[in-house]
């Protein structure tokens, strides 16, 4: 189960671009899965701020639409 759980967190880091070159102590389960979770979070709030911003400025140029 262990080299199972690795090989999913080694392919979740690849499916983010992210390839381990070596294994080795540091490169153990849990490190791979906070690793892969760190990166999904960042990539969620890249995606969250983005979508924000174009969101606010769809509702602006609605309103601009709406009142003039």
């Amino acid at each position: 189960m262990m080299v199972e759980d690795e090989n999913y967190w080694q392919s979740e880091l690849s499916s983010l671009g992210i390839e381990c070159k070596r294994k080795n102590e540091l490169n153990d389960k849990e490190e791979l899965k906070a690793l892969a979770t760190a990166i999904k979070e960042v990539y969620f709030q890249d995606y969250k701020t983005a979508y924000d911003h174009n969101r606010r400025q769809i509702d602006k140029l609605h309103f601009e639409l709406h009142h003039y």
